[in-house]
């Protein structure tokens, strides 16, 4: 469907669509489908030509032997691999491969000085791995950073050790060995131990495959202070056995989305951190909103939906911790007037003359609305509209809680709702499971619990809400850790991971606080905003019958 481009000129491709963008090259396409690099390599990119070197290499000169015998590796180890001289006296390395010389190395057997290079190739040869010739393919192969490193490991005693052909910054000689690498079955890598030779080793276990990978980490103190650089100075300054025992500690590396079940600590639900709804059969059931979690809300319109989670919102700031919360539907004049209401309480919510209605109305005195700001400032963040506004705004509101949980510790999301979070398009459905993955995802990174909001979908009058009738993906509620139907204003748990158990909590609503509460318990919400000298109300809204406190039949307003 048009969602993958390769680009036959530059060798590259990509993934077009939004869930995946992968990119890279041929040779990385390759591999990850298991085949050989050069069959996916454009025919019309042409291949580069190499010739073989034309290189009289001379017997090992007395000031090459003392060289490499100052550096602890003996003539005979200088033999094995056909170390020489160029009629200058240069180190020659020499890199055969099936009996053939494909590619040469340069060294001067001193220190430098001025100008002078410390290493050089022939030009023109194919880069590949010193030490090809002398492998076997039925033992693990080690592969180095250098020629001395790899002399140093045969000098203690290892067998099949090669070393790429120059230093860490090219691995072309992956492409040109690739088809001999491809079988061994375990590769041991022991790079240098600098920036440099780290970043190697990370890219070379990408390219190489990480389940076949093996890292050496153990590099001993030098007797002069730091760390040994690499294999020649643990076998200069500690010798042959030593440097066998750091070769033998290589590590398997940790294969990216699998881990050991003896490794994941004993879960114990009872140290778990949770956040109390205030509604003590709630929490009961699904013992409360614990980190990692996903809770939705359904109901069908008026029900309570953002009347509930509110008041949850104002709980766990009452229990010390701080939230966000996207609204959809609400101004943030109008998300605030609603929390202002819960969390003041009836005691102190008087009337006010609405000549437009002609009646009174609920309402706040301005003292008693800067005390709740004062008391909520820096524990309640509210997804800015205004500022953000895009068609999908799924990813600008994923972005703000990620900001949110790391810069301002927030530890409970509200994201309400799934339906005006996301654009209408005939992807919605998958736009919904994907936004409701990236949030539990969220959650579980960042040890905090979400509350989603969803409609459900049309259902015939006096029908029960079931999990199947949650609009939207499917998704959502299969990732949900806890479902809760509002009912006008009773609680319906359809969903409970933790216990399994489901059940209807009888509740009651006071219409002037905007509260949901637990019939046989009582208003439990409690909001610790500062009340002193903050007269109470001449006439409470809750005198008239208007905002007497409602059982179950009665339909909510929001």
């Amino acid at each position: 469907k048009h969602t993958f481009a390769i680009n036959l000129t530059e060798g590259v491709y990509v993934c077009k669509r939004g869930s995946c963008g992968a990119r890279g090259r041929f040779e990385e396409l390759a591999q990850r489908f298991g085949e050989r690099a050069d069959i996916l390599r454009p025919s019309s990119r042409p291949k580069k030509q190499f010739v073989l070197p034309d290189v009289d290499i001379r017997p090992l000169t007395d000031e090459i032997i003392s060289y490499f015998d100052r550096r602890k590796i003996s003539k005979d180890t200088l033999n094995a691999f056909g170390v020489g001289s160029d009629d200058t006296g240069n180190i020659i390395f020499p890199f055969y491969r099936d009996g053939g010389l494909v590619y040469v190395k340069y060294r001067a057997p001193r220190k430098p000085q001025g100008k002078e290079k410390k290493e050089w190739q022939e030009p023109g040869t194919r880069p590949i791995l010193f030490g090809i010739d002398m492998c076997s393919f039925s033992q693990p192969l080690i592969i180095t950073e250098g020629q001395v490193d790899c002399l140093s490991l045969y000098e203690a005693g290892a067998r099949n050790v090669v070393s790429v052909p120059s230093g860490c910054s090219n691995l072309d000689w992956i492409d040109h060995c690739w088809d001999w690498l491809e079988r061994f079955k375990t590769i041991i890598l022991f790079g240098d131990n600098d920036d440099p030779g780290k970043m190697m080793v990370q890219e070379v276990v990408k390219r190489l495959d990480e389940a076949r990978c093996m890292v050496v980490e153990d590099y001993p103190e030098r007797p002069d202070g730091g760390e040994c650089k690499d294999a020649n100075e643990i076998l200069f300054f500690y010798g042959k056995e030593r440097l066998m025992q750091s070769l033998d500690s290589a590590q398997p590396v940790p294969v990216k989305g699998i881990l050991q079940l003896a490794d994941v600590m004993p879960y114990d639900p009872t140290t778990v951190p949770r956040i109390k709804t205030t509604i003590p059969a709630l929490d009961e059931t699904i013992g409360g909103l614990a980190e990692g979690g996903v809770t939705v809300f359904t109901g069908v319109p008026g029900a309570g939906k953002s009347t509930l989670t509110g008041q949850i919102l104002l709980s766990a700031i009452e229990q010390g911790l701080s939230v966000c919360a996207y609204s959809g539907e609400l101004t943030k004049e109008k998300f605030q007037e609603w929390i202002n209401f819960q969390a003041a309480g009836s005691e102190y919510i008087g009337l006010k003359y609405d000549p437009v209605r002609s009646k009174h109305i609920p309402c706040l005195s301005w003292q008693i609305q800067e005390r709740l700001m004062e008391y909520y400032r820096d524990h309640f963040y509210l997804f800015d509209n205004n500022e953000i506004f895009e068609a999908n705004q799924s990813e600008s509101i994923l972005k703000v809680f990620q900001l949110a949980a790391r810069r301002y510790g927030c530890k409970l999301f509200l994201a309400d709702n799934l339906m005006t979070a996301l654009s209408d398009s005939d992807e919605e459905t998958k736009a919904q499971g994907r936004f409701a993955n990236a949030l539990k995802k969220f959650a579980t990174r960042y040890h905090v619990h979400v509350i989603l909001v969803a409609h459900p979908r049309k259902i015939k009058a006096g029908e029960t809400l079931k999990q199947d009738d949650i609009g939207g993906s499917s998704a959502t509620i299969r990732l949900a850790d806890s479902a809760i139907v509002v009912e006008k204003p009773n609680l319906r748990i359809i969903k409970n991971r933790e216990g399994g158990l489901c059940r209807l909590i009888e509740c009651c609503y006071c219409p002037d606080s905007r509260r949901i509460y637990q019939a046989d318990k009582g208003d439990l919400t409690r909001v610790s905003w500062n009340k002193d000298g903050v007269p109470l109300p001449e006439k409470r809204a809750d005198s008239l019958p208007d905002y007497a406190v409602r059982l179950s039949e009665s339909a909510q307003p929001f």
